[in-house]
């Protein structure tokens, strides 16, 4: 603190954890609950009676120690840890969690340790995130359908290459992210083929050499029709790729293993396995052995040894669902129970103010400030700053000595600001560059003066993730309507009742984006 004099130091502890919107819970080494703040009762949707003094898993788990528990790893190692949850509360809201667990301090007469337990809501931006992904899915899909009304061998196949790509990074354990992608570009591979004339695709007979160059200029013909979808170029290099060999001896680049990504040696064996086990004009389907020696012959000069691997270990029977798992990520899925085991015991409880007397107050005060994912900043009632944490520091790009006892209209709101419910959302220009936050505040005093606690929650990368998805749409749809007015796709369009389909989505995913 830079004034010995502002607000007393304990009071301070409390107000944080009180005033804050970060759920904030206390608890022993037994799971025994000693305090939570009232953001973490409205988080879980609980009451403060019947759940100080009940053991976590009470009302977590009927009963049962959760199989994750940011707890008891934080005790094991007697370091901070971190775990990414989604739970599921009783009555199906989801809750996206960032949980953190931090010993505090060992009761030497009880033989008890106490841990600090951090839960930060991350649904917002992981719903928008969610809901973003199914609107590009979606689009993207009728994107396929435009191919389908071409081409239905090649819809049905880009179809079957999304699953059988879908299945090997999951079974890689690539991330969601990664998996989502991966799944658009398969969906995406062959698009490019639109702009191939249907009677060389379809031809029965062994294609020429300049038939063949042809066929060959699909993947480039994809990336030219994707062109401007910066944000998604990890899938343009997949679907630009997905013809290359590892030895270099395939199109449009020859390029070879060094320079081709996981994504596109994905796309290759998915791609393989399916144009071997589909009937075609000039041949008939193999069967899933022989398609699978194959694959396994050709390991190491076209494809990467480790995705048929991960391609052959997927059982027969899994490898022919259409429904696809939900991708392994780093978040951990928890079903709340709503019936829960009651074992309160109040008379066991350790208040506030004791584990103060047992944990000294700057210790406290520096866990929480150095453990919170978020900035903490107070000022006086002359607007002078006199206390900013270090992510508060680091989010705006301040140095301790040029933000510290200066004056600050930072907080100040104008009309640009978004009113809500609990909080004011922000956007500011500062050294850091351009940051969003949610703004919240409450009230501190001691006997000297007031005292302005903010809050602030980084919103940056929620809201220029939604910014980029935008750009993304805007592309989409404007090669969604170039497809549909350019004759070579609209004379292939078989049914007029599609065709109005497909353009009604654009037009509702362009107004939903204001696009």
């Amino acid at each position: 603190m830079s004034d010995e004099r502002i607000i007393d130091k304990r009071k301070l502890v409390k107000a944080l954890i009180e005033n804050t919107p970060i759920a904030y819970i206390i608890m022993d080494n037994l799971n025994r609950i000693h305090y939570v703040n009232d953001s973490f009762l409205k988080l879980r949707g609980l009451e403060w009676d019947k759940t100080v003094g009940e053991l976590c898993y009470n009302i977590s788990n009927g009963g049962k120690h959760c199989q994750y528990c940011s707890i008891s790893q934080a005790m094991e190692s007697g370091c901070k840890t971190m775990l990414q949850r989604k739970d599921i509360l009783p009555n199906g809201t989801v809750r996206y969690i960032d949980d953190y667990a931090i010993p505090l301090y060992r009761d030497k007469r009880t033989g008890l340790t106490y841990l600090l337990e951090i839960m930060v809501n991350r649904s917002e931006e992981m719903q928008a995130l969610e809901e973003c992904n199914k609107d590009l899915e979606s689009l993207v899909k009728s994107l396929v359908l435009i191919l389908q009304a071409k081409d239905s061998y090649t819809a049905l196949h880009s179809q079957n290459v999304q699953k059988y790509a879908t299945k090997i990074a999951l079974a890689l354990n690539l991330s969601e992210t990664e998996v989502f992608h991966i799944s658009l570009a398969a969906l995406l591979h062959d698009i490019g083929k639109i702009q191939i004339p249907l009677e060389i695709i379809n031809k029965p007979e062994k294609l020429n050499d300049e038939e063949y160059k042809i066929i060959q200029s699909h993947p480039v013909k994809a990336c030219d029709i994707l062109d401007g979808l910066v944000d998604l170029d990890d899938i343009c290099q997949m679907v630009r790729h997905h013809h290359e060999r590892l030895d270099g001896k395939g199109y449009p680049d020859g390029l070879s293993e060094k320079m081709l990504d996981l994504g596109s040696r994905i796309l290759a064996v998915a791609d393989t396995y399916d144009a071997m086990t589909t009937d075609r004009s000039y041949r008939k389907a193999l069967s899933r052995e022989t398609a699978v020696s194959e694959l396994k012959r050709v390991v190491g000069s076209q494809l990467d040894s480790d995705v048929v691997n991960a391609f052959t270990s997927i059982p027969e029977g899994e490898l022919d669902e259409d429904e696809v798992t939900q991708a392994k990520h780093s978040l951990l899925v928890r079903e709340l129970k709503e019936d829960s085991v009651n074992d309160v015991h109040k008379e066991l409880v350790v208040e506030l103010e004791e584990m103060q007397q047992n944990l000294d107050t700057d210790k406290m005060l520096s866990i929480i400030f150095e453990n919170t994912p978020c900035g903490y900043v107070l000022v006086d009632d002359n607007n002078v700053v006199r206390f900013a944490n270090d992510f508060a520091l680091s989010l705006f790009g301040y140095k301790h000595e040029e933000f510290i006892d200066s004056h600050s209209e930072l907080f100040f709101q104008n009309e640009e600001d978004l009113v809500r419910r609990d909080c004011i959302r922000m956007r500011r220009h500062v050294p850091s560059g351009e940051c969003i936050f949610d703004l919240y505040q409450s009230k501190l005093s001691d006997n000297f003066r007031t005292y302005t606690m903010y809050v602030l929650l980084d919103r940056t990368q929620e809201v220029t993730m939604r910014l980029r998805v935008q750009r993304s749409y805007l592309r989409l749809v404007k090669i969604l309507q170039d497809l549909l007015n350019h004759e070579w796709a609209g004379a292939d369009m078989t049914s007029q009742e599609n065709l109005n389909e497909i353009k009604a989505k654009a037009e509702a995913l362009a107004d939903k984006y204001g696009l």
